[in-house]
Protein backbone atom coordinates (compact mmCIF):
# COMPACT_ATOMS: atom_id res chain seq x y z
CA UNK A 1 0.00 0.00 0.00
CA UNK A 2 2.93 2.35 1.11
CA UNK A 3 4.66 1.92 -2.39
CA UNK A 4 1.31 2.39 -4.40
CA UNK A 5 0.86 5.66 -2.58
CA UNK A 6 4.52 6.64 -2.94
CA UNK A 7 4.39 6.06 -6.68
CA UNK A 8 1.36 7.81 -7.08
CA UNK A 9 2.53 10.89 -5.48
CA UNK A 10 5.55 10.82 -7.86
CA UNK A 11 3.53 10.17 -10.87
CA UNK A 12 1.12 13.36 -9.73
CA UNK A 13 4.04 15.54 -9.46
CA UNK A 14 5.68 14.83 -12.67
CA UNK A 15 2.12 14.67 -14.26
CA UNK A 16 1.45 18.64 -12.35
CA UNK A 17 4.92 19.29 -13.53
CA UNK A 18 4.83 18.58 -17.21
CA UNK A 19 1.05 19.72 -17.92
CA UNK A 20 2.32 23.12 -15.88
CA UNK A 21 5.60 23.73 -17.79
CA UNK A 22 3.80 22.59 -21.04
CA UNK A 23 1.01 24.99 -20.55
CA UNK A 24 3.48 27.70 -19.40
CA UNK A 25 5.86 27.32 -22.26
CA UNK A 26 2.92 27.99 -24.98
CA UNK A 27 1.23 30.93 -23.21
CA UNK A 28 5.18 32.23 -22.83
CA UNK A 29 5.68 30.84 -26.59
CA UNK A 30 2.25 33.14 -27.55
CA UNK A 31 3.45 35.78 -25.19
CA UNK A 32 6.60 36.74 -26.82
CA UNK A 33 5.49 36.27 -30.29
CA UNK A 34 2.69 38.70 -29.89
CA UNK A 35 5.00 41.08 -28.36
CA UNK A 36 7.53 40.52 -31.17
CA UNK A 37 5.07 41.15 -33.92
CA UNK A 38 3.95 44.45 -32.41
CA UNK A 39 7.31 45.85 -31.56
CA UNK A 40 7.86 44.87 -35.38
CA UNK A 41 4.79 46.80 -36.44
CA UNK A 42 5.94 49.67 -34.23
CA UNK A 43 9.21 49.74 -35.91
CA UNK A 44 8.24 49.62 -39.03
CA UNK A 45 5.80 52.55 -38.67
CA UNK A 46 8.77 54.81 -37.72
CA UNK A 47 10.63 53.49 -40.47
CA UNK A 48 7.66 54.68 -42.75
CA UNK A 49 7.82 58.13 -41.15
CA UNK A 50 11.41 58.80 -41.49
CA UNK A 51 11.35 57.61 -45.26
CA UNK A 52 8.13 59.33 -45.66
CA UNK A 53 10.27 62.64 -44.89
CA UNK A 54 13.37 61.61 -47.39
CA UNK A 55 10.40 61.18 -50.36
CA UNK A 56 10.49 64.12 -52.44
CA UNK A 57 7.28 65.50 -53.71
CA UNK A 58 6.63 63.72 -56.78
CA UNK A 59 6.99 59.79 -58.25
CA UNK A 60 8.38 57.33 -55.46
CA UNK A 61 10.69 56.05 -58.47
CA UNK A 62 13.01 58.87 -59.09
CA UNK A 63 14.41 58.04 -55.42
CA UNK A 64 14.25 54.20 -55.90
CA UNK A 65 18.47 54.17 -56.05
CA UNK A 66 18.95 57.01 -53.22
CA UNK A 67 21.62 56.43 -51.21
CA UNK A 68 19.45 58.11 -47.67
CA UNK A 69 16.94 55.94 -48.62
CA UNK A 70 19.24 52.81 -48.40
CA UNK A 71 21.04 54.07 -45.84
CA UNK A 72 17.89 54.79 -43.24
CA UNK A 73 16.51 51.21 -44.42
CA UNK A 74 20.29 49.35 -43.48
CA UNK A 75 19.97 51.35 -39.62
CA UNK A 76 16.65 50.33 -38.86
CA UNK A 77 18.05 46.66 -39.66
CA UNK A 78 20.91 46.93 -37.51
CA UNK A 79 19.61 48.75 -34.29
CA UNK A 80 16.08 46.54 -34.61
CA UNK A 81 18.59 43.76 -34.79
CA UNK A 82 16.61 42.44 -37.75
CA UNK A 83 17.61 40.41 -41.05
CA UNK A 84 15.18 42.28 -43.12
CA UNK A 85 14.06 45.65 -43.53
CA UNK A 86 12.18 46.44 -47.27
CA UNK A 87 9.73 48.97 -48.07
CA UNK A 88 7.77 49.80 -51.20
CA UNK A 89 5.38 52.10 -52.31
CA UNK A 90 1.79 51.01 -53.71
CA UNK A 91 0.97 53.49 -56.26
CA UNK A 92 -2.58 55.09 -56.46
CA UNK A 93 -3.65 52.22 -58.97
CA UNK A 94 -1.66 49.54 -58.07
CA UNK A 95 1.92 49.77 -59.07
CA UNK A 96 4.62 48.68 -56.63
CA UNK A 97 7.61 50.95 -56.45
CA UNK A 98 9.93 48.73 -54.23
CA UNK A 99 12.67 51.27 -52.46
CA UNK A 100 15.86 50.45 -51.23
CA UNK A 101 18.09 47.06 -52.29
CA UNK A 102 15.76 43.85 -51.16
CA UNK A 103 13.08 42.35 -52.32
CA UNK A 104 12.72 39.28 -50.40
CA UNK A 105 9.87 39.93 -48.48
CA UNK A 106 7.57 42.31 -50.16
CA UNK A 107 6.61 39.90 -52.91
CA UNK A 108 5.35 37.48 -49.77
CA UNK A 109 3.24 40.53 -48.23
CA UNK A 110 -0.58 39.21 -48.39
CA UNK A 111 -2.64 41.30 -50.57
CA UNK A 112 -0.16 44.01 -50.78
CA UNK A 113 -2.04 45.82 -53.22
CA UNK A 114 -5.03 46.56 -50.64
CA UNK A 115 -3.32 47.32 -47.62
CA UNK A 116 -4.72 49.24 -45.46
CA UNK A 117 -3.35 48.04 -41.49
CA UNK A 118 -0.46 46.13 -39.99
CA UNK A 119 -0.47 42.06 -40.64
CA UNK A 120 1.85 39.71 -39.22
CA UNK A 121 2.96 36.74 -41.87
CA UNK A 122 5.35 33.90 -42.16
CA UNK A 123 7.27 34.36 -45.28
CA UNK A 124 9.67 31.78 -46.51
CA UNK A 125 13.11 32.73 -47.32
CA UNK A 126 15.45 30.05 -48.85
CA UNK A 127 13.09 27.36 -47.08
CA UNK A 128 13.59 28.59 -43.85
CA UNK A 129 10.54 30.30 -42.00
CA UNK A 130 10.77 34.17 -41.19
CA UNK A 131 8.51 35.80 -38.86
CA UNK A 132 7.22 38.99 -40.43
CA UNK A 133 5.18 42.68 -40.30
CA UNK A 134 3.81 44.57 -43.07
CA UNK A 135 3.21 47.96 -41.87
CA UNK A 136 1.09 50.30 -43.96
CA UNK A 137 1.58 54.21 -44.17
CA UNK A 138 -0.44 56.55 -46.48
CA UNK A 139 1.16 59.32 -48.54
CA UNK A 140 -1.91 60.78 -49.74
CA UNK A 141 -2.07 60.95 -53.30
CA UNK A 142 1.08 59.27 -53.94
CA UNK A 143 -0.54 55.73 -52.56
CA UNK A 144 1.06 53.83 -49.67
CA UNK A 145 4.39 53.36 -48.24
CA UNK A 146 4.35 49.34 -46.94
CA UNK A 147 7.48 48.86 -44.70
CA UNK A 148 8.07 44.78 -43.96
CA UNK A 149 10.27 43.89 -40.86
CA UNK A 150 11.42 40.14 -40.48
CA UNK A 151 13.55 37.82 -38.74
CA UNK A 152 14.86 34.62 -39.55
CA UNK A 153 15.80 34.40 -35.41
CA UNK A 154 14.08 31.79 -32.91
CA UNK A 155 12.03 34.26 -30.79
CA UNK A 156 12.50 32.16 -27.95
CA UNK A 157 15.38 29.64 -27.26
CA UNK A 158 14.06 26.10 -27.19
CA UNK A 159 17.21 24.26 -26.91
CA UNK A 160 18.35 26.48 -23.79
CA UNK A 161 14.57 26.33 -22.37
CA UNK A 162 14.43 22.45 -22.76
CA UNK A 163 18.19 22.09 -21.11
CA UNK A 164 16.40 24.08 -17.97
CA UNK A 165 12.99 22.39 -17.87
CA UNK A 166 14.85 18.89 -17.93
CA UNK A 167 17.01 19.97 -14.78
CA UNK A 168 13.87 21.31 -13.27
CA UNK A 169 12.19 18.53 -13.68
CA UNK A 170 14.76 15.84 -12.13
CA UNK A 171 14.84 18.07 -9.29
CA UNK A 172 11.23 17.89 -8.70
CA UNK A 173 11.07 14.31 -8.84
CA UNK A 174 13.81 14.36 -6.32
CA UNK A 175 11.66 16.66 -4.35
CA UNK A 176 8.54 14.71 -5.16
CA UNK A 177 10.20 11.46 -3.91
CA UNK A 178 11.31 12.72 -0.46
CA UNK A 179 7.87 14.10 0.17
CA UNK A 180 6.31 11.03 -1.13
CA UNK A 181 8.14 8.44 0.44
CA UNK A 182 7.59 11.00 4.19
CA UNK A 183 3.63 11.20 3.58
CA UNK A 184 3.22 7.21 2.52
CA UNK A 185 5.00 6.55 5.81
CA UNK A 186 2.50 8.85 7.64
CA UNK A 187 -0.21 8.33 6.81
CA UNK A 188 0.93 4.20 6.12
CA UNK A 189 1.12 3.94 10.11
CA UNK A 190 -2.07 5.40 10.20
CA UNK A 191 -3.66 3.79 7.59
CA UNK A 192 -2.11 0.26 9.66
CA UNK A 193 -3.74 1.53 13.01
CA UNK A 194 -7.16 1.29 10.88
CA UNK A 195 -6.66 -2.00 9.52
CA UNK A 196 -5.45 -3.37 13.12
CA UNK A 197 -8.36 -1.69 14.68
CA UNK A 198 -10.99 -3.48 11.79
CA UNK A 199 -9.43 -6.79 12.51
CA UNK A 200 -9.98 -6.40 16.16
CA UNK A 201 -13.03 -5.77 15.82
CA UNK A 202 -14.34 -8.15 12.77
CA UNK A 203 -12.23 -10.82 15.93
CA UNK A 204 -14.95 -9.45 17.99
CA UNK A 205 -12.68 -7.06 20.50
CA UNK A 206 -15.89 -4.35 20.01
CA UNK A 207 -13.83 -1.90 22.29
CA UNK A 208 -11.33 -1.45 19.06
CA UNK A 209 -11.00 2.47 18.62
CA UNK A 210 -8.66 4.43 16.27
CA UNK A 211 -6.99 7.60 17.15
CA UNK A 212 -8.78 10.25 15.33
CA UNK A 213 -6.56 13.72 15.25
CA UNK A 214 -6.18 15.48 12.19
CA UNK A 215 -8.26 17.48 9.61
CA UNK A 216 -8.11 14.85 6.92
CA UNK A 217 -10.18 12.48 4.98
CA UNK A 218 -8.02 9.72 6.76
CA UNK A 219 -9.36 11.25 10.62
CA UNK A 220 -13.19 11.36 8.79
CA UNK A 221 -12.58 7.76 8.38
CA UNK A 222 -11.30 7.07 11.55
CA UNK A 223 -14.24 8.76 13.14
CA UNK A 224 -16.87 7.07 10.91
CA UNK A 225 -14.94 4.11 12.19
CA UNK A 226 -15.46 4.69 15.50
CA UNK A 227 -18.58 5.77 15.75
CA UNK A 228 -19.37 2.24 13.98
CA UNK A 229 -17.77 0.58 16.34
CA UNK A 230 -19.37 2.60 19.55
CA UNK A 231 -22.99 1.36 17.57
CA UNK A 232 -22.13 -2.09 17.55
CA UNK A 233 -20.75 -2.13 20.87
CA UNK A 234 -24.17 -0.82 22.20
CA UNK A 235 -26.10 -3.15 19.95
CA UNK A 236 -24.09 -5.91 21.85
CA UNK A 237 -24.53 -4.19 25.16
CA UNK A 238 -28.37 -4.22 24.16
CA UNK A 239 -28.73 -7.47 23.04
CA UNK A 240 -26.71 -9.17 26.43
CA UNK A 241 -28.89 -6.80 27.92
CA UNK A 242 -32.55 -8.09 26.40
CA UNK A 243 -31.02 -11.76 26.48
CA UNK A 244 -30.75 -11.56 29.96
CA UNK A 245 -34.14 -9.92 30.49
CA UNK A 246 -35.85 -12.65 28.31
CA UNK A 247 -34.25 -15.08 30.00
CA UNK A 248 -35.90 -13.61 33.26
CA UNK A 249 -38.96 -13.68 32.16
CA UNK A 250 -39.06 -16.68 30.78
CA UNK A 251 -37.33 -18.34 33.55
CA UNK A 252 -39.76 -17.01 35.74
CA UNK A 253 -43.15 -18.32 34.34
CA UNK A 254 -41.57 -21.91 33.80
CA UNK A 255 -39.81 -22.22 37.67
CA UNK A 256 -43.80 -21.79 38.70
CA UNK A 257 -45.12 -24.38 36.07
CA UNK A 258 -42.13 -26.78 36.76
CA UNK A 259 -42.79 -26.27 40.82
CA UNK A 260 -46.82 -26.53 41.06
CA UNK A 261 -46.09 -29.48 38.19
CA UNK A 262 -44.03 -31.60 40.60
CA UNK A 263 -46.56 -30.62 43.57
CA UNK A 264 -48.89 -32.23 41.60
CA UNK A 265 -46.79 -35.48 40.68
CA UNK A 266 -45.66 -35.67 44.40
CA UNK A 267 -49.34 -35.27 45.66
CA UNK A 268 -48.35 -32.04 47.46
CA UNK A 269 -51.67 -30.35 46.08
CA UNK A 270 -54.42 -30.40 48.03
CA UNK A 271 -57.67 -31.73 46.30
CA UNK A 272 -59.11 -27.87 47.29
CA UNK A 273 -56.74 -26.25 45.46
CA UNK A 274 -56.73 -27.70 42.53
CA UNK A 275 -58.97 -24.69 40.37
CA UNK A 276 -55.78 -21.95 42.07
CA UNK A 277 -53.18 -24.00 40.53
CA UNK A 278 -54.74 -24.47 37.74
CA UNK A 279 -55.49 -20.76 37.18
CA UNK A 280 -52.07 -19.77 37.98
CA UNK A 281 -50.85 -22.34 35.93
CA UNK A 282 -52.95 -21.06 33.22
CA UNK A 283 -52.26 -17.84 33.67
CA UNK A 284 -48.28 -18.31 33.61
CA UNK A 285 -49.10 -20.33 30.45
CA UNK A 286 -50.81 -17.05 29.06
CA UNK A 287 -47.67 -15.09 29.79
CA UNK A 288 -45.36 -17.46 28.24
CA UNK A 289 -47.16 -17.43 25.15
CA UNK A 290 -47.70 -14.07 25.09
CA UNK A 291 -43.83 -13.39 25.20
CA UNK A 292 -43.25 -16.44 22.73
CA UNK A 293 -45.61 -14.17 20.30
CA UNK A 294 -43.91 -11.31 20.74
CA UNK A 295 -40.36 -12.69 20.24
CA UNK A 296 -41.64 -14.36 17.18
CA UNK A 297 -43.37 -10.54 15.54
CA UNK A 298 -40.32 -8.61 16.56
CA UNK A 299 -38.41 -11.17 14.42
CA UNK A 300 -40.66 -11.07 11.46
CA UNK A 301 -40.89 -6.99 11.55
CA UNK A 302 -37.32 -6.70 11.63
CA UNK A 303 -36.52 -9.39 8.67
CA UNK A 304 -36.40 -8.51 5.21
CA UNK A 305 -39.55 -10.02 3.98
CA UNK A 306 -41.57 -8.59 6.17
CA UNK A 307 -44.88 -7.21 4.22
CA UNK A 308 -47.93 -4.64 5.02
CA UNK A 309 -51.34 -5.10 3.58
CA UNK A 310 -52.42 -1.48 3.10
CA UNK A 311 -56.41 -1.15 2.16
CA UNK A 312 -59.52 1.72 2.60
CA UNK A 313 -60.53 1.74 6.51
CA UNK A 314 -63.02 3.57 7.99
CA UNK A 315 -60.30 4.04 10.95
CA UNK A 316 -62.86 5.73 13.18
CA UNK A 317 -65.31 2.71 13.43
CA UNK A 318 -62.19 0.24 13.34
CA UNK A 319 -60.72 2.03 16.55
CA UNK A 320 -64.42 1.81 18.11
CA UNK A 321 -63.86 -1.89 17.81
CA UNK A 322 -60.82 -2.05 18.80
CA UNK A 323 -61.47 -0.37 21.94
CA UNK A 324 -64.78 -2.43 22.72
CA UNK A 325 -62.66 -5.38 22.36
CA UNK A 326 -61.05 -3.94 25.72
CA UNK A 327 -63.83 -3.34 27.54
CA UNK A 328 -64.38 -6.10 29.71
CA UNK A 329 -60.78 -6.27 30.70
CA UNK A 330 -61.05 -2.46 32.00
CA UNK A 331 -64.45 -3.37 34.03
CA UNK A 332 -62.58 -6.11 35.85
CA UNK A 333 -59.83 -4.08 36.34
CA UNK A 334 -62.35 -1.63 37.30
CA UNK A 335 -60.59 1.21 34.87
CA UNK A 336 -62.62 3.77 32.79
CA UNK A 337 -62.55 3.56 29.28
CA UNK A 338 -63.17 7.04 27.22
CA UNK A 339 -62.71 7.75 23.43
CA UNK A 340 -62.39 11.22 21.73
CA UNK A 341 -62.13 9.08 18.46
CA UNK A 342 -62.99 12.27 15.41
CA UNK A 343 -64.80 11.01 11.80
CA UNK A 344 -61.52 11.19 9.55
CA UNK A 345 -63.19 9.62 6.88
CA UNK A 346 -61.64 6.29 5.35
CA UNK A 347 -57.60 6.51 5.05
CA UNK A 348 -55.35 3.60 3.31
CA UNK A 349 -53.78 1.77 6.30
CA UNK A 350 -53.14 -1.50 6.91
CA UNK A 351 -55.85 -2.67 9.45
CA UNK A 352 -54.41 -5.96 11.31
CA UNK A 353 -51.14 -3.49 11.73
CA UNK A 354 -53.57 -0.55 13.06
CA UNK A 355 -55.57 -2.97 15.34
CA UNK A 356 -52.00 -4.63 16.84
CA UNK A 357 -50.63 -1.11 17.63
CA UNK A 358 -53.18 0.27 19.52
CA UNK A 359 -54.08 -2.96 21.02
CA UNK A 360 -50.01 -3.04 22.36
CA UNK A 361 -50.80 0.46 23.67
CA UNK A 362 -54.48 -0.46 25.30
CA UNK A 363 -52.76 -3.19 26.97
CA UNK A 364 -50.06 -1.37 27.98
CA UNK A 365 -52.09 1.50 29.32
CA UNK A 366 -54.73 -0.74 31.26
CA UNK A 367 -51.02 -2.60 33.09
CA UNK A 368 -50.18 0.78 34.30
CA UNK A 369 -53.73 2.10 35.25
CA UNK A 370 -54.42 1.78 38.99
CA UNK A 371 -58.14 1.07 39.80
CA UNK A 372 -60.34 4.04 39.30
CA UNK A 373 -58.26 5.64 36.56
CA UNK A 374 -59.13 5.89 33.15
CA UNK A 375 -57.70 4.96 29.61
CA UNK A 376 -58.43 7.42 26.68
CA UNK A 377 -58.38 6.05 23.05
CA UNK A 378 -58.44 9.59 20.60
CA UNK A 379 -57.93 10.23 16.94
CA UNK A 380 -57.93 13.03 15.00
CA UNK A 381 -56.50 14.23 12.30
CA UNK A 382 -52.91 15.64 11.48
CA UNK A 383 -50.93 17.27 8.65
CA UNK A 384 -50.39 14.62 5.85
CA UNK A 385 -52.16 12.09 8.00
CA UNK A 386 -53.63 11.26 11.10
CA UNK A 387 -53.31 10.86 15.06
CA UNK A 388 -53.37 8.27 17.15
CA UNK A 389 -53.23 8.79 20.56
CA UNK A 390 -53.60 6.64 24.18
CA UNK A 391 -53.47 8.33 27.33
CA UNK A 392 -53.53 6.90 30.74
CA UNK A 393 -53.65 8.38 34.60
CA UNK A 394 -51.28 6.09 35.15
CA UNK A 395 -47.96 6.86 37.80
CA UNK A 396 -46.35 8.78 34.60
CA UNK A 397 -42.51 7.65 33.69
CA UNK A 398 -39.71 9.80 34.71
CA UNK A 399 -37.95 12.14 32.27
CA UNK A 400 -34.80 10.14 32.52
CA UNK A 401 -36.74 7.37 30.99
CA UNK A 402 -38.78 8.70 28.34
CA UNK A 403 -36.27 8.44 25.01
CA UNK A 404 -35.91 4.40 26.18
CA UNK A 405 -39.12 3.63 26.32
CA UNK A 406 -39.81 1.62 22.94
CA UNK A 407 -36.60 -0.34 24.06
CA UNK A 408 -36.86 -4.04 24.28
CA UNK A 409 -38.00 -4.28 27.51
CA UNK A 410 -36.76 -1.57 29.06
CA UNK A 411 -40.32 -0.34 30.41
CA UNK A 412 -41.10 -3.93 31.54
CA UNK A 413 -37.37 -4.30 33.30
CA UNK A 414 -37.58 -0.56 34.87
CA UNK A 415 -41.04 -0.27 36.39
CA UNK A 416 -41.24 -4.26 37.07
CA UNK A 417 -42.55 -2.97 40.75
CA UNK A 418 -45.25 -1.61 39.27
CA UNK A 419 -46.43 -4.16 36.67
CA UNK A 420 -44.97 -7.58 36.88
CA UNK A 421 -47.37 -8.94 34.02
CA UNK A 422 -46.56 -8.18 30.21
CA UNK A 423 -43.64 -9.34 28.06
CA UNK A 424 -42.05 -5.79 28.27
CA UNK A 425 -42.10 -5.95 23.98
CA UNK A 426 -45.78 -4.27 23.29
CA UNK A 427 -44.42 -0.60 22.92
CA UNK A 428 -41.12 -1.77 21.23
CA UNK A 429 -43.65 -3.52 18.63
CA UNK A 430 -45.40 -0.49 18.29
CA UNK A 431 -42.76 1.51 17.29
CA UNK A 432 -41.47 -1.02 14.71
CA UNK A 433 -45.09 -1.13 13.01
CA UNK A 434 -45.27 2.17 13.13
CA UNK A 435 -41.94 2.76 11.56
CA UNK A 436 -43.00 0.15 9.10
CA UNK A 437 -45.83 2.39 8.59
CA UNK A 438 -43.67 5.36 7.53
CA UNK A 439 -44.76 7.14 10.68
CA UNK A 440 -43.59 8.00 14.31
CA UNK A 441 -44.36 7.49 17.88
CA UNK A 442 -44.15 10.11 20.45
CA UNK A 443 -43.92 9.77 24.24
CA UNK A 444 -45.11 12.96 26.55
CA UNK A 445 -45.41 11.59 30.53
CA UNK A 446 -44.04 12.87 33.59
CA UNK A 447 -44.42 11.83 36.93
CA UNK A 448 -47.89 11.32 38.67
CA UNK A 449 -49.78 12.98 35.80
CA UNK A 450 -49.74 10.07 33.79
CA UNK A 451 -48.91 9.68 29.98
CA UNK A 452 -49.71 9.59 26.37
CA UNK A 453 -48.40 8.06 23.79
CA UNK A 454 -49.02 9.19 20.47
CA UNK A 455 -48.79 7.53 17.01
CA UNK A 456 -48.25 10.14 13.80
CA UNK A 457 -49.19 8.14 10.40
CA UNK A 458 -49.25 8.83 6.80
CA UNK A 459 -52.48 8.06 5.30
CA UNK A 460 -53.63 7.41 1.05
CA UNK A 461 -49.69 7.00 0.47
CA UNK A 462 -47.29 4.46 -0.71
CA UNK A 463 -46.61 2.84 2.65
CA UNK A 464 -42.96 1.41 3.36
CA UNK A 465 -44.13 -2.32 3.90
CA UNK A 466 -45.22 -2.07 0.02
CA UNK A 467 -48.10 -4.93 -0.47
CA UNK A 468 -48.03 -8.71 -0.34
CA UNK A 469 -48.69 -11.12 1.76
CA UNK A 470 -48.69 -11.00 5.86
CA UNK A 471 -46.13 -12.59 7.26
Amino acid sequence: MRRRFFWGMVAVAVATLLVGGLTAAVLVSRSVEASARTEFARQAAATARLIEAELPPGAAGRILEGARLVQILREVALVGGHEFVEAAVVGPRGAVTVLGEKRVLIDQVPDLTGLTVAVSFDADVDGSSVTAVAQPFRLGERGTLVVVIGTSLELIPWRQVLLRFVWALGLALILAAVLAASLSRFAGRRVAALQAASQALAAGDLTARVPADGHDELTDMAVAFNEMAAQLEGARRREREFLVAVGHDLRTPLTTIAGYAEAMEEGRVPPGDLDRVAGVLGAESTRLQRLVEDLMLLSRIEAPEFTLRPEPVALAAHLRGVLEAFRARAETARVRLSDAIEEVGTVVLDPDRIAQVVGNLMENALRYTPEAGTVALALGRAEGGVVIAVTDSGPGIDPTDVPHVFERLYVATRYRPVRPEGSGLGLSIVRQLVTAMGGRAEVDSSPGTGTTIRVVLPTGTSLSGGAGARP
